[in-house]
């Protein structure tokens, strides 16, 4: 049996550990788009058939949050959103994957995407 839409819109993974690395180089690996490809497997542009990432909003040092495409995952869309904290020397590490609906996602004002025309 296939879970309604309103089942999956509310399907969500969330995983916490601890990191050994300090909370700045943390936010790093999250953030600067060389090293996202490298330690998640994704770029930062759309290209068919490959992960990719779009981000949605960032709270510096403590929160990220992308758009995620996996072409393949069923849905391909969902939300990824890292929550980062210092803990001593190290970094409470947060992740909350959930499916989503990208048209309902809302995106950073600097994204440079232009606006969709809405149908009348």
């Amino acid at each position: 049996m296939k879970p309604s839409d309103d089942e999956t819109m509310n399907e969500e993974v969330m995983v916490e550990c601890e990191l050994d690395a300090a909370t700045e180089k943390v936010w790093r690996a999250l953030t600067v788009p060389e090293i996202v490809r490298e330690w998640l497997g994704a770029k930062s542009t759309h290209v068919a058939g490959e992960t990719s990432y779009e981000l949605v909003d960032a709270e510096p040092f403590t929160r990220v949050r992308y758009a995620w495409h996996d072409p393949e995952t069923e849905p391909a869309e969902s939300l990824v959103t890292f929550e980062i904290a210092p803990r001593d020397q190290k970094t409470f590490f947060r992740v909350i994957h959930s499916i989503s609906n990208k048209a309902d996602v809302p995106r950073a004002a600097n994204t440079n995407i232009p606006p969709r025309a809405m149908a009348a």
